[in-house]
């Protein structure tokens, strides 16, 4: 049964302090939360738990809120940029006493004169998130960073800790099938192509006349892979 809704406090803070709820998953619980890019920045929200899955619920800006673009999510919150003001409910796992912790660690990567880097890990990722960002310029997941098995990539100026996790955790859900995937961006516009849970999207094959360039016109973050600017292609994905 759904939640009767709140009246809309016009904060954040309201938001969070009022919109709290539980969903029926077991183990699952979720938080109603507000977020908002001021003066067109970018802005992180954080939440109290661990972050398995987000949904924009309300667009409060007339800027476009869209997934990847100008907000997304990773275990620790909510991103939102480019005017993008929202309302979104999050998914947030609860502590299984079953489950076995994951190897985490800091890896550093700076995309230097807003050029393309990649930063060798040495260990095999099966996870990653932004820690702390230490440029002025956003560092945005599947847009100006994110990763692979072997490392973590940045551009357009980011620079930032990234926490890399090393072991998966017990008991997670049956991954995607691996193959291929089309995905296309049709007049131009920006379009996400969701595959469930994702370790890295490899391009095989460009359908399109547009250019497909990894961080520029496609890339993939954990749940999906992303096109932009009239680039249609097929991609090799590999599920965690």
């Amino acid at each position: 049964m759904r939640a009767s809704r709140p009246a809309a406090p016009r904060s954040a803070a309201g938001w969070l302090a009022a919109a709290a709820l539980c969903v029926a998953a077991e183990g699952v619980h979720a938080q109603r939360v507000a977020c908002e890019s001021r003066e067109y920045r970018y802005r992180f929200c954080a939440v109290a738990g661990d972050v398995e899955a987000a949904r924009l619920v309300e667009q409060r800006s007339r800027s476009a809120c869209i997934e990847g673009r100008t907000w997304g999510w990773d275990r620790r919150g909510i991103w939102v940029d480019g005017g993008c003001d929202g309302v979104f409910d999050v998914s947030l796992l609860a502590t299984r006493p079953d489950a076995r912790p994951a190897g985490d660690d800091l890896l550093t990567c700076e995309s230097r004169d807003f050029q393309y880097a990649f930063c060798l890990a040495p260990v095999t990722i099966v996870q990653a998130e932004l820690a702390e960002q230490r440029s002025r310029s956003s560092c945005i997941e599947g847009r100006t960073w994110g990763w692979r098995a072997n490392g973590i990539w940045v551009s357009g100026g980011c620079e930032a800790d990234f926490r890399i996790r090393t072991a998966a955790p017990a008991l997670a859900p049956p991954p995607p099938q691996q193959g291929l995937l089309y995905c296309e961006s049709r007049d131009y516009a920006y379009t996400f192509c969701p595959t469930g849970r994702l370790r890295s999207a490899e391009l095989v094959t460009q359908r399109s006349q547009s250019a497909c360039v990894f961080g520029q016109t496609w890339g993939y973050q954990n749940d999906g892979v992303w096109v932009d600017r009239g680039c249609a292609a097929e991609f090799a994905i590999r599920p965690r």
